[in-house]
């Protein structure tokens, strides 16, 4: 198989026709033996039903039903799973990853290099790229991850990369934070990302904001530093306070005891105190779904796929 298109399909059932017919035409300008699969990630709507007409018709489409929704992260890494490519691309299934980049990503596969990573700066709305923005900016200029800013789902492996990926058996997984890891040689080519034209996007700011959690406690300790640096921080505050009451105290003895001073403090030591633990809690808890070692995923039915 020369070439293998990975996407996840969640709440895309008005699309997918569209989506196959695009990625056909695109993937026969570069060779006839290539090879769709279709990850449906328990999707509430009739999407599974649309692949599995899809793939009745298209030997070359193949289809894969979680047996729950198990995220993005986890879904495409299903598919992966599957594909037998040369060179494998993975997309998002709502065509917000244009399509007709596919050529110009095996051509930089072919031109040497293990990865190709897309990137752009337009979402869904305003929102999405005010948060996406907020994101890459805490990963790189904080917490100086360098990872590759503003990417997208779509990227471009060769065979050795997707078999060295594939070995990563981690559940709480993401692929930006794995494709990093892994390093190797890579190219990266800006497109033009499209905004949803049908349903709704699935990445809000809150759910971008526990996906950049789990890349930074996958990749880096540096927020624990943090910690310690702002604990230290909080106990010159405190002794700094607690010197200038007494000396107030000694000097002033009919002073009122400051009680605003007083709520102002414990307020911020609570506060403080919560967010430690719950970095911290985060942290065990991320170690805990580890060392479980249960299957990242179960495949309820496949299509088109005969050594499962």
């Amino acid at each position: 198989m020369k070439l293998s298109i990975v996407c996840t399909v969640y709440k895309s059932e008005s699309i997918i026709n569209e989506l196959v017919e695009r990625i056909s035409v695109e993937a026969l300008k570069i060779s006839p033996e290539f090879e769709i699969v279709l990850v449906d990630d328990a999707s509430p709507d009739n999407s599974w039903y649309t692949i599995e007409n899809i793939c009745s018709k298209n030997s070359f489409v193949k289809g894969v039903k979680l047996s729950r929704n198990f995220g993005q992260q986890i879904a495409i890494s299903a598919g992966m799973r599957y594909a037998k490519g040369d060179i494998v691309i993975i997309m998002d299934g709502d065509l917000q990853n244009p399509p007709s980049a596919i050529p110009l990503l095996v051509t930089k596969i072919n031109e040497g290099n293990d990865i190709v990573y897309t990137t752009s700066k337009i979402r869904n709305h305003w929102r999405d790229e005010l948060s996406s923005s907020l994101f890459w900016f805490i990963m790189n200029s904080i917490l100086k991850v360098g990872i590759i800013p503003n990417q997208l789902m779509m990227k471009a492996f060769n065979r050795n990369f997707l078999t060295i990926y594939n070995g990563y058996d981690e559940r709480i997984r993401v692929v930006a934070g794995i494709t990093h890891d892994i390093g190797m040689i890579h190219a990266i080519v800006e497109v033009e990302n499209k905004r949803r034209t049908s349903g709704k996007g699935n990445y809000g700011f809150f759910k971008r904001f526990h996906l950049m959690l789990d890349i930074i406690m996958a990749m880096t300790n540096q927020p624990l530093n943090y910690l310690i640096n702002l604990s230290i921080v909080a106990l010159f505050i405190s002794i700094t306070v607690g010197a200038w009451s007494l000396f107030n105290y000694i000097k002033y003895p009919n002073v009122p005891p400051g009680y605003t001073s007083l709520l102002v403090f414990i307020s911020f030591f609570g506060s403080l105190t919560l967010l430690l633990l719950g970095i911290i809690g985060r942290y065990l808890s991320n170690i805990y779904m580890e060392v479980r070692h249960r299957p990242m995923f179960t495949i309820k039915k496949s299509i088109n796929i005969k050594d499962e």
